[in-house]
């Protein structure tokens, strides 16, 4: 009878923290929300007060926003995985699909601390989940960026039968021998590793995603000389065709000029930071606070350059069925980004069969930025000659 009770209490309590990490991955929207409208707020900020003497102050500020928006997005990440609503879809695709867009992201970082990044490219295919891969990887980077002075950070490929091994090596100050296992546990932080920010939950994403996928990881480490992380993926034979998500370009877009802007979202102040915030860019921006608005703006014959909707946007539509909608009554493929904090595979589909840019929040604005510039790029049909 004792045992019975014992496993009735153990399954109770386990349910109760299954019930817990399930709200708080649903809740992931709300609490995200107004974080995200503050970035937007302390960006515009920065951007406007580089000069003054309250630049430093304004950059204090957005430094310290972004230090509480990633660890939330750390623990909502956790609880998202161990609530079990992040699905692996395994597919066949370049590596380079990956890496190419993670060499981009993280070049200013490294640049901002005076680090050489290398990526090396590869013309090999794996198989794995697409999202999942690049967000493991993301962490490592990030990590090595992060806890790394001087010296550099390189993230290259080798085949090993029929694995590839993907390497990310940095020039840290290391990880002693009886503190590796460790690492991978949340908010582990190192005596070597104080002052940086952040919890410590970086490797422990990696560290789920990586059982998640199947997949092993392995970590290599000389203190005061840099640790080096390899993570196995299964190779897959060469498609026919380049994927389609292959981004081949090395730099950002260039500025694309004043735009006209709809952004749609149903938090007054999320549209007032990205008026703000693009206004300050230079683009002409247009607000709707629900689906009619937006439509009643299309209806009046404005033309509009590109985009940016919020996912959930209350009522019985949401920011990939408004779109759709919107692209039918301007008569033409408008550019469209979604913002979200859904990072589910099937969101993530559906936005891909429509040709939407996904965002997940919360968004950094110099990532917004250089994916509206490039939208803007694509929607803007060359020039005509002057004669013509």
């Amino acid at each position: 009878r004792l045992n019975h009770e014992l496993a009735r209490a153990k399954a109770r309590a386990e349910q109760a923290n299954l019930d817990k990490t399930r709200f708080i991955a649903a809740a992931s929207h709300d609490i995200l929300q107004p974080l995200n409208a503050a970035r937007l707020f302390t960006s515009s900020l920065v951007e406007r007060t580089t000069t003054k003497p309250e630049g430093r102050l304004a950059r204090q500020v957005d430094a310290a926003l972004e230090s509480v928006e990633e660890i939330l997005s750390a623990l909502l990440e956790i609880s998202r995985i161990d609530a079990g609503a992040m699905k692996p879809e395994i597919t066949a695709f370049p590596v380079m699909d990956v890496l190419a867009p993670l060499a981009r992201e993280f070049a200013a970082p490294a640049a901002e601390k005076g680090l050489r990044l290398r990526v090396v490219p590869s013309s090999l295919w794996v198989r794995s989940d697409r999202r999942l891969l690049r967000r493991l990887l993301q962490n490592l980077l990030s990590n090595a960026i992060k806890y790394t002075h001087e010296g550099g950070v390189l993230m290259g490929c080798r085949r090993q039968g029929g694995q590839l091994r993907v390497i990310v090596m940095d020039t840290g100050p290391g990880i002693p021998q009886d503190k590796r296992a460790a690492v991978f546990n949340e908010f582990t932080r190192l005596p070597e590793h104080e002052g940086a920010p952040g919890l410590g939950l970086g490797l422990s994403i990696v560290e789920r995603i990586t059982r998640m996928l199947g997949d092993t990881i392995d970590l290599e480490s000389r203190p005061g000389h840099g640790t080096m992380f390899t993570l196995r993926v299964p190779l897959a034979r060469a498609g026919a065709r380049p994927s389609r998500r292959a981004e081949a370009r090395p730099a950002p877009p260039p500025e694309a000029g004043a735009a006209k802007v709809l952004v749609i979202d149903d938090d007054a102040t999320i549209l007032q930071g990205m008026k703000t915030l693009l206004g300050g860019w230079g683009h002409e921006v247009v607000t709707a606070h629900d689906a009619a608005t937006a439509q009643a703006h299309m209806s009046a014959g404005r033309r509009f350059t590109a985009i940016i909707a919020d996912y959930h946007l209350g009522g019985n539509i949401d920011g990939i069925s408004l779109i759709r909608a919107l692209r039918g009554a301007a008569g033409g493929e408008l550019p469209a980004i979604l913002i979200t904090a859904n990072s589910g595979p099937g969101l993530r589909k559906r936005a891909s069969r429509e040709r939407i840019i996904l965002l997940n929040k919360p968004v950094r604005p110099a990532a917004l930025r250089a994916t509206l510039n490039r939208a803007c790029q694509i929607s803007r049909p060359p020039k005509r000659a002057a004669a013509e």
